[in-house]
């Protein structure tokens, strides 16, 4: 009898796949774990990165609008509040906890929704200009999409089956 090497129930010694969790045993697969492992630990220090470039970038959109005046503006703040979020999901998922995925996904959510209204706030039914016909607002457009692209792809990528199985 030996034990699974994911969820360490007793199973025969010849068994390829754990009959619990279906985790294959044999020692080829190793080093393709060890490799999934590390591409985890990447997309997480990637994240924490990010995370942390954001609450800066978020804490400078506060700042300039408070130079302008605008009182209700509080779209810095939901930056920051979903990068918060955002870093302690990529923390867990370093720690092995599949609730680090959850929690990432939620606020990655609340970042990805708050710039998608962002962006279109900046730009008018076509995309170019708004109201007032400013081409600044189609900078604006653009640089809102350009952070949103990488937030995509990094939630799909943490979905994956290669990912997800490492988390417990």
């Amino acid at each position: 009898m030996t034990n699974c090497k994911r969820c360490n129930q007793q199973m025969d010694g010849e068994t390829n796949f754990c009959p619990t969790c279906g985790e294959d045993q044999r020692t080829n697969n190793i080093i393709h774990q060890k490799s999934n492992a590390s591409f985890l630990i990447v997309l997480c220090v990637l994240t924490i990165i990010g995370s942390v470039f954001t609450i800066g970038r978020a804490y400078l959109y506060e700042m300039v609008s408070m130079m302008d005046g605008e009182s209700n503006y509080i779209r810095g703040w939901i930056y920051a509040g979903s990068s918060i979020g955002t870093l302690t999901g990529a923390i867990m998922m370093i720690q092995r906890k599949l609730n680090g995925l959850y929690i990432y996904s939620t606020f990655q959510g609340i970042y990805i929704i708050t710039v998608l209204v962002a962006s279109l706030s900046y730009s008018d039914a076509f995309g170019s200009f708004d109201r007032s016909g400013n081409a600044a607002s189609l900078l604006a457009s653009g640089i809102a999409m350009f952070f949103l692209l990488p937030s995509i792809l990094f939630l799909i990528l943490y979905w994956t089956n290669m990912i997800k199985k490492h988390l417990t």
